[in-house]
């Protein structure tokens, strides 16, 4: 259902840690029972204003891209129920006025269609396509519908921070964006504006809205021009680099007493790599193996 509040989540500084460890439940007549701690199903979720304090946060990339077709309701989710810190979507505009989760200008490579460009087609003719699964690790799961952005915060903004990349869409449009933003309970603790470090019109336009921004680095960019991270990192108030970038990068980037996001995190030892280098957060793809389950749809 569209509709549907966020699950009970398992604890995600359990499964980080690998560790499982064992809870008390109390029983009928006053009696305990141990139970795994994997079972209890703490509620997870961290919205944004309490992210950097609450250790090294999760983020799912996409829903889970690597896991799940991405950005559809089933990939987040799922995530939810992995115990993810986070929420990421990038968005798309409809011709009319429909957000919806897309990274790109087309369903080209999410859905196998040819010049099929977003902004050009009705939110009708865009929900006859689904989201493929080819490019996670089980292609042979069924593809999903395409998400509108209320239903991500109908369902998560009051639990999980939300961090938002309108990738592709014009800033003439950012207000509705804003205003679809502004409808959900807590905005300014929920939303955090997500995107490449040089989209300036979004981080100042976010900025002057009162959100939170983080713009991500690619290693390679940032060495081919030395004046890349000094010229755009005070538009951000986080910052984000590939968890694979040299240790001499990252001490570059840490050192800016900013947060600094990892991004695309796809398995375990990628986290690990991340946090040694000094990660505040990982922007999670996969979901299952970084936090340590194996949900289904």
């Amino acid at each position: 259902m569209d509709d549907e509040q966020p699950r009970r989540t398992v604890s995600r500084r359990a499964l980080i840690g690998g560790a499982v460890g064992v809870g008390v439940a109390a029983i009928a007549g006053g009696s305990a029972l141990v139970l795994p701690r994997l079972l209890q199903r703490p509620a997870g979720g961290v919205l944004a204003d309490r992210l950097v304090a609450s250790g090294v946060f999760t983020v799912a990339h996409r829903g889970g891209s690597l896991d799940w077709p991405e950005m559809s309701m089933l990939g987040y989710r799922n995530s939810v129920d992995l115990g993810v810190d986070a929420l990421e979507i990038s968005l798309a505009r409809s011709r009319d006025g429909v957000w919806f989760g897309l990274h790109d200008a087309t369903l080209d490579r999410t859905s196998g269609t040819s010049g099929f460009v977003a902004a050009e087609h009705t939110w009708d003719e865009i929900r006859d396509h689904r989201i493929s699964a080819a490019e996670t690790t089980d292609p042979s799961q069924p593809a999903q519908p395409y998400l509108r952005f209320e239903e991500l915060v109908r369902a998560y903004a009051a639990t999980h921070a939300i961090f938002v990349d309108p990738k592709v869409v014009p800033a003439s449009h950012f207000d509705e964006l804003f205003a679809l933003m502004a409808a959900s309970p807590t905005p300014k603790r929920t939303f955090v504006a997500k995107g490449f470090c040089t989209a300036t019109q979004w981080a100042q336009a976010a900025t002057a809205h009162g959100y939170r921004t983080w713009g991500y680095y690619y290693a390679s960019g940032v060495q081919a021009d030395a004046d890349l991270l000094p010229s755009t990192e005070g538009l951000w108030d986080w910052l984000g680099l590939d968890y694979g970038a040299a240790a001499e990068v990252w001490k570059t980037f840490t050192g800016r007493s900013k947060p600094v996001l990892a991004h695309v995190v796809p398995s375990k030892s990628a986290a690990a790599t991340a946090k040694e280098r000094g990660a505040a957060g990982l922007l999670v793809s996969g979901v299952r193996e970084v936090l340590g389950g194996g949900a289904t749809g």
